[in-house]
């Protein structure tokens, strides 16, 4: 591994104790309000589209700000929402109250299930100050580590399941906690506090790019948030297990996941940056379709494990593929739109997706998504050049 600057392991840690938090989160969420509050699924639909429908109008305020003031100061508020989102939820069954903590924990965004990473609010600063931290590395390598770790601890968190809700909550609540400790000792780059008030606007070719992303990114929201927030409750109501086993199986999901996203770089080498994403979305999206068709345990596991491995290891072939075709001093910008782009269109899913379950068969919105999943796939063949990561190597000095 090359060396790497103290900021970037402060992230790394940050992002795997918030990511534990994340896991367990994503799990217990959506069992404790349906099983301990008793809320129907619309109503948990409800709670999941605020979380998704707010989360992108702060990544789009927060990603701005990131890029025209301190990055870190933004990074710090935003890490904050998290440990507030989770203390609302041991303080109140209120569900007012369950809405706020909704809105500021991002619980609901797409695809927080199959990495670990609820509270997306904070994702765009952290993804720009991460790239910052790593010119002249190979960031496909870099977000892969990160995406390693990641799905690791959100795997560890997962088994918080077998503990009590408040047990789990508390935890959730003190890791989450200590992700905003961890970073308060890292350095702002040089130059990048209010660095873009004398720089030139957007080119036209990034301008476009970023509209591309915001284009994949409505689609892969669309898809995701038809079903990710949702798995708990479909698993333990087609299986007829405890919520212990349903943490379970989202254990091994996300060890899984977090193992296979270190192929992500050799994928990346040998495909390119957006074949790989392409490749590996097919694989994802198959598994995706099977997954309502798990009648035993052992093919839940399978299809789960199938569909969590090689969506995560998409991820860091698209954030590196991003970070390639924008330049850097719009990255935090241009990662807030992608985010409010994915989320939107989550938000409005998710919120469907409730009234789907509670009156549709299991298979017709994750039919919706796999067909959804495809036209993403088609657009970033269509939209995209397909550019070879960097040699990895030592990272530039600030």
């Amino acid at each position: 591994m090359p060396r790497w600057d103290r900021d970037v392991w402060l992230l790394l840690a940050s992002r795997g104790v918030r990511s534990v938090a994340g896991g367990a989160l994503g799990v217990i969420t959506s069992l404790y309000l349906r099983y301990a509050l008793h809320l129907s699924l619309t109503e948990i639909g409800i709670f999941f589209g605020v979380g998704a429908f707010l989360a992108p109008l702060l990544s789009l305020v927060f990603g701005r700000l990131g890029d025209r003031y301190s990055r870190k100061a933004v990074l710090l508020l935003t890490l904050s929402f998290l440990p507030i989102a989770t203390a609302i939820l041991l303080a109140t069954s209120s569900y007012p109250l369950l809405l706020l903590a909704a809105a500021l924990g991002g619980f609901g965004t797409a695809g927080a299930l199959a990495s670990g990473s609820v509270g997306a609010v904070a994702a765009p600063v952290q993804t720009a100050i991460l790239a910052d931290k790593t010119e002249g590395l190979d960031r496909s390598f870099v977000y892969a580590v990160f995406n390693l770790v990641s799905g690791v601890s959100s795997a560890l968190g997962a088994l918080l399941a077998n503990l009590s809700y408040r047990e789990a909550f508390l935890i959730a609540l003190a890791l989450s906690a200590a992700s905003l400790a961890v970073v308060l000792p890292i350095r702002e780059p040089i130059g990048r506090r209010g660095a873009d008030n004398g720089r030139p606007a957007l080119s036209a070719k990034e301008l476009a790019y970023i509209r591309r992303f915001a284009a994949v990114g409505a689609l892969n929201g669309t898809a995701q948030g038809l079903v990710t927030s949702f798995l708990p409750i479909i698993f333990k109501q087609m299986l007829y297990v405890p919520n212990g086993v349903v943490g379970d199986i989202f254990f091994v999901g996300g060890l899984a996941a977090a193992f296979a996203s270190l192929a992500a770089p050799w994928f990346s080498r040998i495909l390119g940056l957006r074949d790989a994403i392409i490749a590996l979305r097919v694989i994802s999206t198959a598994a995706l379709m099977l997954i309502p068709f798990s009648a035993s345990l052992p093919m839940a596991i399978a299809t789960y494990v199938a569909y969590v491995m090689f969506r995560v290891s998409s991820l860091a072939p698209q954030q590196a593929l991003m970070m390639e075709l924008v330049g850097r001093g719009s990255r935090s910008t241009a990662t807030g739109i992608n985010q409010a782009a994915r989320l939107f269109p989550s938000a409005l899913a998710t919120t469907a997706a409730g009234a789907m379950l509670d009156y549709l068969p299991i298979p017709v919105p994750f039919s919706i998504a796999v067909a959804i999943n495809l036209a993403n796939i088609a657009l970033y063949k269509k939209y995209f050049p397909n550019p070879r990561p960097a040699q990895v190597g030592a990272a530039a000095s600030e």
